[in-house]
């Protein structure tokens, strides 16, 4: 059965901003008062975000980021340290109620259920990708041969859901690897090397990288045949988006929460 979807593209927020949003649409959803959703959006400045249970010390080089200007925050989900480029990245949010969205209970294959369509997506863009369902240290990801393009991560509140994830559309491997830490006691270009054979882009498997906006309506596309579903767009409303604004500032820009892991506010 197709259902009736809203589709909001924020464009550009900061980090804070950006996790703060899902917070207030996970929130709607949970107290049902606001449609299952879907979400695009970017980061300025370039941004790593950390799962909410790892330890920041071991996963962010804070004093590379201050200096390049690359914002950290704590995201509510799962998953580890993720690096998100303003020119390189489109991130994806999907909010819903398990039960009205008509997905599996099983994790995995809500995962799956729910990646179909931005493997349908990626088909439209000439990209042959496939699920991999993870492990116990890796969320499920998307693969090119064997190259990671997109990694996903899922908050659960009840009987609501929030998976938010990337789409690599370009890659920057030094500001990365400046920004998370790695295996220091390899040069830097041995380290990049290896990255370069384990991650893959739209531009490196494309030639050149498609523009945000094809990427969006590419997903879309493949996210209204999965589901199955039908969008209507808007934007945030002026009380969602002030909603937002004072929980980035009093929730996700607090040190409190960004450097104790599984700080509970």
């Amino acid at each position: 059965m197709v259902q009736l979807w809203r589709l909001i593209r924020t464009g550009i927020f900061n980090a804070f901003e950006n996790m703060a949003i899902d917070h207030i649409l996970l929130d709607a959803l949970h107290k049902d008062t606001a449609a299952n959703t879907i979400r695009f959006y970017r980061w300025n400045p370039s941004a790593v975000s950390i799962g909410r249970f790892q330890h920041l010390e071991d996963e962010v080089d804070v004093n590379a980021c201050q200096v390049l200007n690359i914002d950290v925050v704590r995201r509510i989900s799962s998953g580890g340290a993720v690096y998100h480029d303003f020119e390189g990245e489109l991130t994806y949010s999907i909010l819903c109620r398990i039960d009205n969205a008509q997905l599996p209970t099983d994790i995995i294959e809500t995962y799956q259920h729910l990646c179909n369509g931005l493997l349908k997506g990626l088909n439209r863009l000439g990209i042959r990708a496939k699920f991999s369902s993870g492990s116990e240290t890796f969320c499920p990801n998307l693969f090119v041969k064997k190259r990671k393009i997109s990694g996903n991560a899922q908050s659960r509140r009840g009987n609501t859901l929030l998976q938010h994830g990337t789409i690599l559309r370009q890659l920057d491997l030094t500001r990365m690897f400046a920004a998370l830490k790695v295996n220091k006691s390899k040069a830097d270009a041995e380290v990049m090397k290896k990255a370069a054979t384990r991650i893959t882009s739209l531009q490196h498997e494309l030639g050149k990288p498609p523009t945000f906006g094809q990427i969006e309506e590419a997903l879309i596309e493949g996210l209204a045949g999965a589901l199955p579903a039908r969008f209507y767009e808007e934007g945030l409303t002026e009380a969602e988006l002030q909603s937002a604004r004072k929980i980035a500032a009093s929730w996700y820009a607090k040190p409190e929460w960004t450097f104790r892991r599984g700080f509970q506010q």
